[in-house]
């Protein structure tokens, strides 16, 4: 692996530590988000020098959050890893469910909860609505990034 990347790949793997993902996450993202091709589990263990069990871990967490996902191989019985064309709007998609299953929670358990619980349900009142805020406006949010993909697309053609 070139130096710059190799550079990039730290870098996206303590980025994401800092965002509560563990650092082989984000090394395994940042070394698919630059590569142009699928990459078995082996191959990626490999690359990271890492531990096959680390990598797949790893590899499960990010396509469970939208962010890679897997593809086979035509006769080739192993799992491949890729970034598909556009992670950020499946992200997006994962994460809007996500808070959609939170402001089921939230409406649920305030509506179980006694009249004494009055700041407890207030806060949760204010964390659906916050939710579904968040729920609404990421449908605007992606037609936005079609829209300025489609304007880059135009620009090059």
């Amino acid at each position: 692996m070139e130096g710059s990347v190799q550079q990039f790949v730290e870098r996206m793997g303590l980025l994401c530590e800092r965002e509560g993902m563990p650092r082989g996450a984000g090394r395994l993202f940042g070394l698919l988000l630059v590569s142009d091709r699928a990459y078995s589990l082996d191959e990626l263990t490999e690359s990271l020098q890492a531990s096959k069990a680390s990598v797949s871990t790893n590899a499960r967490m990010l396509e469970s959050l939208g962010l890679i996902e897997r593809v086979s191989s035509l006769g080739d019985r192993r799992d491949f890893y890729r970034v598909g064309d556009d992670p950020w709007e499946r992200m997006l998609r994962v994460a809007q469910g996500r808070w959609a299953d939170m402001i089921q929670v939230f409406e649920e358990a305030q509506a179980s909860f006694p009249a004494t619980r009055r700041v407890g349900c207030e806060r949760l009142a204010s964390a659906a609505r916050f939710h579904r805020l968040l729920v609404e406006r990421v449908d605007g949010l992606i037609q936005s990034w079609r829209e300025h993909r489609r304007r880059r697309t135009d620009d090059a053609a």
